[in-house]
């Protein structure tokens, strides 16, 4: 009969992303049940086998790009023969990985009564290493010879709603805060889908002091805008929202962030901010910071997110559609709000702002015919960084 509550609550929870419009990740505590559909899954027709985990998409994309990356993960044979030749494993070494199960379903994929608005997946899992970050203290090891160029932070959402004793989960972050402090490279946070309020708020008090630069999909703004703005968080957002909201709430966000770092520190930190969304990538940087190239990396980014949902090397017009219109307002503020047209001659638009900030947004060409969309967001926020390292 456990079993039979527990399938419920999963088809609930399928339920729930469908009307939602949103990625939805779960974890399984009955590891017996989770075990069952592994290996149910593993039978399915049209299965596929991916390497997943946000550290390594990211790391493996820096890899396609020609980079070098130092990834912080725990290494077994399977991960082993998985990744790029040129990404490089802090371990510790595990016998075995842990499997992530995703449900992807097409827009307009139906389930009973419900239909899906857009492209999107359902992911649950029952790891019991990724929320520990056992592999912190060896990558911490390795990092201090490696002189990187860059730092990236993500994977945290493996200890949303994770039964971790509160001292437990707060030695880990505080270890790896801790690591985050001693750097001298840029530090870029990837945000991901949190519903614990107590852990976002954590990761907000401890980690983003320490950030240079976040990267984030138009779900995540709205939460964590949320959570420093207003101190509760959204669990549901707009899967297509337009883009004058979406740049008001990254300059309130960006505001905010700085506003309680230098309360802290005396200081400025955050001098970038990339949000994703289905139909347009927009990154704010400040005018004096050392981000280089943002027109260029807006436009790699918005053309990574077509190539990887379509899973193809080229964009492929016919398999795409844009869904912005030919102009967008800057800003719902009416003393604020510009309207700029795109050109298609140049349709990546950059501007400056008054308080040392600028911008550069990018319509995306949204893939018709979509092989994958989980990882979607680790690639495209990779393709932004390494063009303006």
């Amino acid at each position: 009969m456990r079993g039979c509550k527990w399938h419920l609550f999963l088809m609930s929870e399928v339920a729930i992303s469908f009307g939602a419009k949103s990625a939805c990740q779960r974890y399984v505590a009955n590891t017996s049940l989770f075990q069952d559909l592994v290996l149910t899954a593993a039978r399915a027709p049209g299965v596929r086998w991916e390497l997943g985990g946000n550290a390594a998409v990211m790391a493996s994309r820096f890899a396609k790009e020609g980079w070098q990356p130092l990834l912080g993960s725990q290494v077994s044979p399977q991960l082993q023969s998985m990744v790029p030749p040129r990404v490089h494993l802090s371990g510790p070494q595990v016998a075995r990985d842990d499997v992530h199960l995703l449900l992807e379903y097409p827009s307009g994929a139906s389930w009973g009564p419900f239909s899906a608005p857009r492209a999107n997946r359902f992911i649950i899992h029952s790891d019991h290493q990724n929320p520990l970050l056992i592999s912190l203290e060896n990558f911490a090891e390795r990092l201090s010879g490696w002189e990187p160029h860059l730092v990236v932070v993500g994977g945290l959402q493996m200890l949303d709603n994770f039964p971790l004793p509160p001292a437990v989960r707060k030695d880990r972050l505080d270890r790896l805060r801790h690591m985050l402090v001693q750097q001298h490279a840029p530090v870029h946070f990837e945000m991901a889908s949190f519903t614990d309020v107590s852990l976002m708020q954590a990761i907000t008090d401890s980690l983003l002091p320490h950030t240079d630069s976040l990267g984030m999909n138009e779900q995540e703004l709205p939460n964590l805008h949320n959570l420093v703005v207003y101190g509760n968080v959204s669990l549901v957002a707009e899967s297509t929202p337009r883009v004058a909201p979406v740049l008001d709430q990254m300059r309130e966000l960006f505001a905010a962030l700085n506003k309680r770092t230098a309360s802290v520190s005396g200081s400025k930190r955050l001098t970038r901010l990339h949000v994703h969304t289905l139909a347009f990538q927009a990154i704010l940087t400040s005018k004096d910071s050392p981000w280089r190239n943002t027109k260029n990396a807006a436009a790699k980014a918005a053309l990574t997110a077509n190539r990887h949902t379509c899973g193809t090397r080229h964009v492929d017009p016919s398999r795409s559609r844009i869904l912005l219109d030919d102009s967008f307002t800057t800003s719902l503020d009416p003393k604020l709000a510009r309207k700029i047209p795109f050109s298609q001659e140049d349709p990546v638009t950059c501007w400056e702002e008054d308080q040392d900030l600028g911008f550069c947004l990018a319509p995306v060409l949204v893939c018709t015919d979509v092989l994958q969309t989980g990882g979607g967001g680790d690639n495209v926020s990779s393709a932004g960084l390494v063009l303006q390292i």
